[in-house]
């Protein structure tokens, strides 16, 4: 069977298709990680003393999960490597095992990502659902976070009385502390009296996200929304980037499983020319993440 190259490149047509293909993927992934590089560095200082960007530690960035993925993903691009050049050497059996291994390690990319998604949707850490407010934002900020702080404020209280809706009053005074606190922070976001039957302000939605960080950080189990200033900004740059290298680790997996299935007693070295346009593809997106690594898990 022979391959079809086109004229003047001495190049397979798939191969030529798969070049032209990643420089759209180069394209879009420079656009991409530039224009979340220009919004970090032109967020707005909330206040004095606070960051313009959410440290790791706030927004739960774990660097050591990141570097798994990135010694996963390294090992699936040798995997490819050596599993095209056991079909060069006609040897199907090896380059089925090393094919199947690069599927388990991109699957275990996968995986790793999802605990990492699981963790950030149980603590709030959501784009739009990340309370900007804290106490220190200048007046001005502050104006401009109202429909914000608002939002946050309504959230918050959605989580508290869900924690607190089968708490019987008696059980108020009995442990669990964590249950105590909630009742007594919910009860300050409501309007209120105290002992002398003065009205009593809620909350406003800066001192509202102090005492919710403070709550997350004795209670870690009541996974209260946060209040992290510029926390959003940096929500949608960690899942639009993350998320969209996912799926294209997702379309590999799914063109390298066709071709292991595809593989199973046929001829290898009819596919050794398809695997290399594929190992392409997985090599790119294995370099795209060594790029998004550091930005993310580093920087």
């Amino acid at each position: 069977m022979t391959t079809q190259t086109s004229e003047n490149l001495n190049l397979p047509n798939g191969k030529l298709a798969m070049w032209l293909f990643l420089a759209t993927e180069v394209m879009f992934f420079t656009g991409l990680l530039a224009t979340c590089m220009l919004l970090r560095e032109a967020a707005p200082v909330p206040g004095p003393g606070l960051s313009p960007w959410p440290a790791h530690e706030t927004v739960h960035v774990q660097p050591w999960l990141g570097a798994i993925n990135t010694v996963l993903l390294i090992c699936s691009s040798l995997c490819v490597l050596l599993s095209h050049r056991a079909l060069l050497a006609n040897q199907a059996g090896k380059a089925r095992r090393w094919l199947g291994l690069t599927l388990l390690l991109g699957a275990a990319f996968l995986g790793v990502k999802g605990f990492e998604y699981a963790g950030k949707f149980q603590l709030g850490l959501l784009p739009g659902k990340i309370g900007e407010s804290v106490n220190g934002l200048s007046p001005q900020r502050e104006k401009l976070l109202q429909e914000n702080g608002l939002s946050y404020v309504r959230d918050v209280q959605e989580r508290l009385r869900a924690l607190t809706a089968t708490v019987k009053p008696e059980d108020l005074k009995t442990p669990p502390k964590e249950i105590q606190a909630a009742h007594a922070l919910l009860q300050l976001t409501l309007d209120g009296k105290d002992e002398k039957n003065s009205y009593l302000r809620p909350l406003t939605p800066g001192q509202l996200g102090d005492q919710v960080n403070r709550l997350n950080g004795e209670f870690p189990s009541l996974h209260l929304p946060p209040a992290i200033p510029n926390g959003n900004l940096w929500a949608s740059c960690y899942f639009v980037t993350t998320g969209i290298h996912a799926i294209h680790v997702f379309a590999g997996l799914v063109v390298l499983l066709v071709l292991f299935l595809f593989s199973l007693g046929r001829d290898s070295p009819r596919l050794a020319g398809r695997l290399e346009v594929a190992g392409l593809y997985w090599h790119f997106v294995d370099l795209v993440w060594l790029i998004l690594y550091p930005i993310i898990y580093i920087l």
